[in-house]
This record gives C-alpha cells, structure tokens and sequence, in this order.
C-alpha cells in the first residue's frame, strides 16, 4: 500500500508548522516558549522588541518557503527554493542590522 505521506514529508510539514506559530507568536509578543534566566530578553524590553520582530518576520518566510519546497517543483534552474530562502534570510538580517544601526 501506497503512502500519501512518507516520514520526511511528515516532518518538513510539522517544521513548518511550528514555524509558523512560533513567527506568529513572536509577532504578537508573546514569551519565548524557552525561558533562560540568562537570557537577554527578561532584562531589556527593547532588545526583545528588537529580536520578536525579526524573528517573526524570518519565522513566518521559512515557514512559508519550507512548505512551497514540499510542494512546488524544482526550481527553474535546477536549485532548491531553499537555497532562495537562506540567501533571502541573509540579505534580510543585514539590511535589518543596517536599517537597526542607521540612527547612530
């Protein structure tokens, strides 16, 4: 018998999932499910604004990505939309990092 969904498959869709909750629960400002007392985040309320934002923005796009990369074909020349996806985080957290310090 033939299975809809093999165990990788499975778990790209449960990544991405998770992904995507936790982007959204970023955004919306939630506690960090992981609670380290050493943790940046409890001491300064605006670091943690800082990092909820990004990590919400780069939550939600993985998510997304990761799911279209189970679903769509293979990229047009020959790559993975993953690969897409890594050089997107990157160009994002340095613009933000640029952006973040362009006031001082």
């Amino acid at each position: 018998m033939q299975l809809v969904f093999s165990w990788p498959l499975f778990f790209d869709v449960l990544l991405s999932i998770l992904w995507l909750i936790s982007g959204i629960r970023d955004f919306m400002g939630k506690d960090p499910w992981l609670r380290l007392p050493f943790n940046q985040y409890e001491r300064d309320p605006e670091y943690r604004a800082f990092w909820q934002k990004k990590n919400g923005v780069l939550f939600i796009f993985n998510a997304i990505v990761s799911l279209l990369d189970i679903f769509l074909p293979q990229a047009p020349w020959g790559g993975s939309w993953l690969l897409v996806a890594v050089v997107v985080d990157v160009l994002y957290l340095v613009a933000y990092e640029a952006w973040e310090h362009s006031a001082d």
